[in-house]
């Protein structure tokens, strides 16, 4: 495995940004020479018991709407590997969908994603950094990892998830009713742990969100991709990035919990994305909690949102002619 001083992004210039590695976690170019106006879009969780091809359903109308980028809070894969064989084949199929679009599309760490060593190895492997950050015209964007120190899920309670998560692959009419037994198969201890959220960032990703933040005070707005949502979880680290961002306008994306839920405080927003492709968490499968992307259009370089809801977005096929035949009188 890679150290993180192997893979510690080495920030100059954001038009000229190096690396030590050569690994990349997204795809397409830094969009570094967008100037005016522009749009892009973000995606919550694919994974987390995916439904197959809401993602894929996704990823065909950003390709026809044409973002100039995608970002993604995380849970790209359902991930919880021992064995890197199958992490590998996981990100195989993810990544060839991704590339695919033809789109510049950059990833956030999800616990997913990165839920163990094995998990945090094969990143490494095939992605080099698990956080970076780039501009677009008088915007800043920075991806954080939640996850620098995985919390690993008890081997038991691994089991579990990938049982029901292939019940519900094989059976997805049934999904609420393989998501109750999931939950009567856990004990009180493992509820109580999953109402939890934890999070980590870590010294080495401050010291590097420190100098960009530094270096490009100039900007009219920074957006902060994270895949957990840091104000719901106590955590000192995130009030330690809040006093860092407390002087300029921000926004920060999060996903986990698969319900779109929106924030304005002072200079900032709060969005935790809703779910594109993962199971609900809650019984309700519409509003918030239904399949759904998020447009984001820079004007002026203030940001403007628009929640695409994907069960009311349809290919023309799904309108086919009526049977009964209209007679002139």
């Amino acid at each position: 495995m890679q150290t993180k001083d192997q893979i510690k992004p080495h920030f100059s210039v954001l038009e000229d940004v190096r690396f030590i590695t050569n690994k990349r976690p997204w795809f397409g170019k830094h969009p570094e020479t967008l100037t005016g106006d522009y749009a892009f879009a973000v995606v919550g969780d694919r994974c987390g018991m995916a439904t197959a091809g809401v993602f894929e359903k996704a990823i065909e109308v950003l390709k026809d709407l044409k973002p100039s980028f995608v970002l993604a809070v995380g849970d790209l894969i359902e991930g919880y590997w021992t064995n890197p064989a199958s992490a590998h084949e996981e990100w195989d199929e993810l990544d060839a969908m991704v590339q695919a679009t033809g789109l510049p599309f950059f990833p956030t760490v999800g616990n997913h994603d990165y839920g163990n060593a094995v998990m945090a190895d094969v990143w490494s492997e095939r992605k080099g950094m698990d956080y970076y950050a780039f501009r677009a015209g008088d915007a800043l964007y920075i991806t954080i990892n939640t996850e620098h120190t995985p919390d690993e899920l008890p081997e038991a309670f691994v089991n579990v998830i990938k049982t029901v998560t292939e019940q519900i692959k094989r059976d997805p009419a049934g999904a609420k009713q393989h998501l109750k037994a999931f939950g009567e198969a856990l004990t009180p201890e493992q509820l109580q742990g999953m109402s939890q959220i934890k999070m980590t960032i870590g010294e080495e990703q401050f010291a590097f969100i420190e100098d960009v933040l530094k270096e490009h005070q100039d900007v009219s707005w920074t957006f902060i991709s994270m895949h957990k949502p840091g104000w719901k979880t106590g955590s000192e680290e995130f009030t330690r990035l809040e006093r860092l961002l407390s002087n300029r306008p921000h926004t920060i994306f999060a996903g986990h919990l698969h319900e779109l839920e929106y924030t304005r405080e002072g200079n900032r927003e709060l969005i935790q994305l809703g779910r594109t492709g993962g199971l609900p968490h809650g019984e309700e499968e519409v509003g918030a909690n239904a399949n759904l992307l998020l447009w984001v259009t820079m004007r002026g370089g203030v940001p403007t949102y628009r929640v695409i809801h994907l069960d009311g977005v349809q290919d023309i096929t799904a309108y086919p002619p009526h049977r009964t035949k209209h007679v002139k009188e």
